[in-house]
């Protein structure tokens, strides 16, 4: 399993090296980022994450990789990501069930995207982060009615506050 991590590290930095180089022949390579630019692409790299390691419209991608197994933590049943098969397969399964590794590769494309083909990929890259935002506000919404609730004596928040 260690040589696809290795593998998967490999790819990781050749593309890098791969895009810098083109970017730096194309005379593009960046040397600042507006303020602007670069918090819609965090927000934007947020949602496509969250999209592909959690959203169901992405289950088809994961559902080769990724086995749903359940585990008790803290006296409650809940449901873990594990790597499915050997090999490739699991090292790939685990890397789609972490967000966090997601993240990276998400991450990695955006700005790559951005760089080489700034404006057809900054329209994309805004709806991304207004649909973050979009998300943000809808979650910290519910947050404030449970917790109204909660306050109000209607019963206890389901998972917390």
């Amino acid at each position: 399993m260690n040589r696809y991590l290795i593998l998967i590290d490999a790819v990781f930095i050749l593309l890098y090296i791969f895009v810098a180089g083109l970017l730096y022949y194309l005379g593009v390579l960046p040397r600042t980022i507006r303020v602007l630019d670069l918090i819609l692409l965090g927000l934007a790299s947020a949602r496509l994450t969250d999209i592909i390691s959690t959203d169901e419209v992405m289950k088809w991608l994961r559902e080769p990789f990724i086995q749903m197994e359940h585990e008790k933590v803290a006296g409650r049943e809940v449901e873990v990501r594990m790597g499915r098969g050997r090999g490739f397969r699991r090292v790939f399964g685990e890397l789609l069930s972490c967000p966090w590794c997601v993240g990276v590769w998400v991450a990695a494309g955006l700005s790559y995207a951005y760089f080489l083909f700034p404006q057809p990929v900054w329209l994309f890259i805004l709806i991304l982060a207004v649909a973050e935002i979009g998300s943000f506000l809808q979650t910290l919404s519910t947050i404030m009615v449970r917790f109204e609730k909660y306050l109000k004596g209607l019963g206890v928040p389901e998972e917390g506050i």
